[in-house]
């Protein structure tokens, strides 16, 4: 079954920039890919499509078996409830601890407060931070920070986990640990699209790449 399905996709802002032309491609269920590009080329708009933060102008986007053009506003959370997402920039909450960054999703969605604290905590020990629950983001290294924000993703387990420029910002060495915890995630099922521009560490992971030109998908191997 596919996670992702585009058909067709096109989207074009007020200002007239075509940010997609035509785009089609399947990820499968449980499958890991690249969304590789230039600057401009069009990763972060398809990330945005599949997250309904955008609207495609024409064209089907699927999630699942969820056709996004037939989806209510009042749906949208739900939809990205399923869906765990790692920005480059982190967004973390810097008045509030490690812990309670990586619980406030599940507090949003109304869990348990034991339930959430025990996800939480399982989410912070799988990308090593456990011992840092306390620690404000702030005292954190980059590196860590992003952890942060990994754990925050997949607290609630989601399905599918969108990453935009991940590694953007870190060291090759702390790169090729966050890709390597991708690919852990991946291992256990989850369905994962990352966009980066990183040639060289997408090259090594050896994962599909889908290469964005100018709004096209021109390469897909």
């Amino acid at each position: 079954m596919a996670a992702i399905r585009f058909s067709n996709v096109f989207k074009r802002y007020a200002s007239g920039q075509d940010a997609l032309l035509g785009v089609d491609f399947e990820l499968a269920s449980g499958e890991m890919a690249f969304l590789t590009g230039h600057s401009g080329a069009g990763k972060s708009t398809l990330l945005k499509l599949i997250m309904l933060m955008e609207r495609p102008s024409r064209g089907q986007v699927w999630v699942g078996q969820q056709d996004l053009s037939s989806l209510h506003r009042s749906q949208i959370p739900y939809l990205r409830r399923q869906i765990g997402v790692v920005f480059q920039n982190h967004q973390l909450l810097f008045d509030r601890s490690v812990f309670e960054n990586v619980a406030l999703p599940l507090q949003i969605s109304g869990y348990d407060p034991a339930d959430a604290a025990r996800r939480a905590r399982a989410a912070l020990d799988k990308v090593g931070l456990l011992t840092r629950e306390k620690h404000n983001p702030v005292t954190l290294s980059t590196g860590e920070q992003q952890r942060v924000g990994i754990a925050r993703a997949i607290v609630h387990k989601p399905k599918l986990l969108l990453a935009d420029e991940p590694t953007g910002n870190l060291d090759p060495q702390l790169s090729e640990d966050i890709m390597r915890l991708f690919g852990q995630f991946n291992s256990i099922g989850t369905t994962v699209l990352i966009a980066s521009h990183d040639l060289s560490l997408i090259n090594r992971m050896r994962h599909r790449m889908l290469t964005l030109k100018h709004g096209r998908l021109v390469a897909d191997g």
